[in-house]
């Protein structure tokens, strides 16, 4: 029997996509476990993530700080995990456990932006990244990482064993689909046609290019709306000046956070979806889209390539022009959209959240 904890202690008030990696494979989880597989959520402040059927909650209590993110995975969560008598523990972050411990550690690395763009992230992330996270990758057992691009990615910036490094593609949630409801309140109170663009807004994601591409075509006749979902992160430029500077008021319009049940819809009802970003360990929303029947327009970079094969059009991330001539491709060729949303479609039914958990329990009880 093996038994499991799988930490959720830094996702209180960040729901970016870690938080929507761990949820989403703890769903998918809890329809696997069960007596063979006894799977636990493991945080500090008693606050489950969400709500399982099969899946307990473990508390291993810790006051609430900045400092938790190393100090608590090295200190308590030992001491606790080991009473519990868990064969494994999973942090779905890089805030990983470089102490002795008498159970098995994986951990998932999402990406190793800190180190690839340090000018993007806080120097504390930067520092951890550099300093602390190497001493994390010695002592685990497995580590998990979400795309060829990222595996290569710490390989090279880490040297570790190429063996302890496997690649589990993200799901799609089942939610994303063509059917979705877009007779909402949320929904109601959009414009009529539009662009979107969702996820955390911060320097990596392009998003300065992404509107001066908008104000481009804008001046050759492109009529829909641009709309920018998500929160802002850290040190992100004043994108409301650029809106003005352009004179774009109300012709892009940021959303701020979207309610989970609203992205769907979201989705849905876009003329298409623009991910211009300058790298990514993965690129859900690429897929999110792809489900949802929405025409995708991404970058030529990183793992973009490798998450949305030749179900997408490609643009240089850096080529603000090319940008602006995709966009009026896009929004003038009715073929075209529905050629993009038949093969995102297909593209998107390859990927599934139960096919995640399946690969990481395997990769569990391999370790054990």
């Amino acid at each position: 029997m093996l038994t499991a904890g799988v930490i959720t202690a830094f996702f209180q008030h960040y729901r970016a996509g870690s938080w929507s990696y761990t949820v989403n494979l703890l769903r998918a989880m809890d329809a696997l476990a069960g007596i063979e597989r006894r799977i636990f959520t493991v945080d500090f402040l008693g606050r489950p993530i969400a709500n399982f059927n099969n899946i307990k909650h473990l508390t291993c209590p810790f006051p609430d700080s900045r400092l938790a993110k190393v100090i608590w995975p090295n200190t308590v969560l030992p001491l606790y995990a080991a009473r519990a008598r868990l064969d494994l523990v999973h942090a779905t972050t890089h805030y990983g456990t470089f102490v002795p411990s008498r159970y098995r550690n994986v951990i998932t690395i999402h990406d190793v932006t800190p180190l690839l763009f340090p000018e993007t992230h806080d120097r504390m992330q930067v520092y951890y990244h550099r300093h602390i996270l190497p001493h994390v990758l010695k002592r685990v057992d497995a580590v998990i990482t979400i795309s060829e691009q990222s595996k290569q990615d710490i390989l090279r910036c880490y040297g570790i064993c190429e063996s302890k490094v496997h690649v589990i593609y993200h799901g799609v949630d089942g939610r994303f689909s063509p059917e979705a409801s877009t007779d909402t309140e949320f929904i109601r109170g959009l414009p009529s046609r539009y662009i979107l663009n969702i996820g955390t807004i911060e320097a990596r994601k392009n998003i300065t290019r992404l509107i001066e591409a908008f104000a481009l075509a804008r001046e050759k006749g492109l009529p829909q709306t641009l709309l920018i979902g998500g929160v802002k992160g850290w040190r992100i430029s004043d994108i409301e000046g650029i809106v003005e500077r352009y004179a774009l008021e109300g012709a892009v319009q940021f959303l701020g956070y979207v309610e989970e049940n609203d992205i769907p819809p979201l989705y849905a009802k876009a003329d298409f979806f623009i991910y211009p970003s300058i790298y990514e360990g993965f690129g859900l929303p690429i897929l999110e889209a792809m489900a949802s029947g929405t025409p995708v327009i991404t970058s030529n970079r990183s793992s973009m390539l490798e998450v949305a094969g030749d179900a997408a059009l490609f643009i240089n991330p850096l080529d603000t022009a090319e940008l602006a001539g995709k966009m009026l491709e896009l929004a003038e060729s009715a073929d075209l959209r529905a050629d993009l949303r038949c093969r995102g479609i297909n593209w998107a039914a390859r990927f599934s959240w139960e096919k995640t958990a399946r690969e990481t329990l395997a990769i569990y009880e391999r370790t054990v």
